[in-house]
């Protein structure tokens, strides 16, 4: 019986094993890394900042010209406080809206 090729057999045997083991444990990230690639970003991906970037930008800019506009303080505050008032009257009537169609689609499948 020939010890060294029966040690080298259980070494191998084991060195796979490991291998196994630690190739289950890698991701496509890690492979991918590991051979200087990695994965595109999405054309979400790509957008979404740029997007975020272009609301924010708004929003200044919206700020910055009531800001500067020339009504008069008592005026713009008063079209403001108009718009909110709207705003929370359009809110509320859209989460009653939501409320009454999940209270009927609730009891819909209770009576199911």
């Amino acid at each position: 019986m020939d010890f060294s090729k029966t040690a080298q057999e259980l070494g191998s045997a084991t060195g796979v094993t490991d291998l196994i083991e630690a190739a289950s444990e890698l991701d496509f990230e890690d492979v991918l890394g590991m051979i200087g690639l990695e994965r595109r970003p999405s054309a979400l991906g790509r957008m979404l900042p740029a997007l975020g970037l272009i609301a924010v930008s708004a929003a200044v800019g919206a700020g910055i010209a009531l800001l500067l506009a020339p009504t008069s303080g008592t005026r713009l505050r008063a079209k403001l406080s108009d718009g909110i008032d709207d705003a929370k009257h359009r809110l509320s009537d859209r989460i009653s809206h939501l409320e009454t169609g999940i209270t009927t689609k609730h009891s819909r499948h209770a009576v199911s």
